[in-house]
């Protein structure tokens, strides 16, 4: 199976005509399907397709790879351009979410919630791992590995009155095959890259990956922290990184020094294919 893979939406420009915001939305083609992942804050995403000459009309399949609005804010406007795609989500995206500092907290979570009635018929509720067709796949409840447990005290849910850490069990994780190698799409790896790379292999036997595609959040890590994310990411073969939205410039310097010429930075615009 052929991939094509495009970058319409991210925080920085990969093409100079196209628009960028704070979010995250990649196109991918394959030889018989198109999906969606993510749909950013806004619209703007809608606009780069349109200045890419990609009709969205054509899209099969919407994933987004969680609650938060950054990643699925746009989806409302898509539905004006595309009244057939079903939107695949976990069922815990939902949820109200926050992200909290010293000086406040403000609510990060999906912004169109009070809408989803509305629109129920076209989603596709998740609570598992999901097979979309013979070569893609979607993985979700993605399990910690030692050491790597990822706990971040800034991005919070609210239970019993109390704020508590997000532990997203509701990301989702794409892998498509192609040529034996698939290809992973990570909204946020808020549930950390090694993690996540460890459940492929476990549960898909993948160790070898064409391309590992989005963020990483790694930004504000310091440069011990995100040396120990590559360390152990040392059991995987990745023929290409293309890396954005909350990786972080520290982190995206650091991959490129540890796999070199294998790193790209995914903005607006980029197009792998494989």
């Amino acid at each position: 199976m052929m991939l094509k893979l495009t970058t319409l939406l991210d925080n920085k420009q990969h093409k100079k005509q196209l628009l960028c915001e704070h979010g995250l939305s990649f196109l991918l083609q394959t030889d018989n399907h198109t999906i969606l992942f993510d749909t950013g804050q806004t619209d703007k995403f809608i606009v780069n397709a349109q200045k890419l000459g990609i009709d969205l009309a054509e899209v099969d399949y919407v994933v987004l790879s969680h609650g938060h609005y950054d990643h699925t804010g746009g989806l409302i406007d898509f539905f004006e351009y595309n009244s057939t795609a079903k939107v695949i989500i976990h069922n815990k995206a939902f949820k109200q979410r926050f992200s909290r500092s010293s000086a406040m907290i403000k609510e990060n979570g999906i912004r169109w919630r009070d809408q989803y009635e509305k629109f129920a018929s076209r989603f596709i509720l998740l609570d598992e791992d999901y097979q979309l067709t013979d070569d893609i796949w979607i993985l979700s409840d993605i399990k910690p590995q030692a050491d790597f447990e990822v706990v971040n005290e800034r991005l919070v849910v609210k239970e019993n009155e109390q704020f508590i850490p997000d532990t997203f069990t509701d990301e989702l994780i794409l892998v498509a095959k192609t040529n034996n190698k698939p290809a992973v799409l990570c909204g946020c790896a808020h549930t950390g890259i090694v993690n996540i790379l460890h459940q492929v292999k476990e549960r898909l036997q993948f160790s070898s990956f064409s391309v590992v595609a989005g963020g990483l959040h790694l930004n504000g890590a310091n440069e011990q922290q995100v040396e120990h994310v590559i360390s152990g990411l040392s059991a995987f073969e990745v023929e290409q990184w293309a890396l954005n939205h909350c990786t972080g410039d520290c982190a995206f310097e650091l991959f490129e020094k540890a796999y070199s010429e294998r790193v790209t930075y995914a903005g607006a615009g980029l197009v792998l294919s494989m």
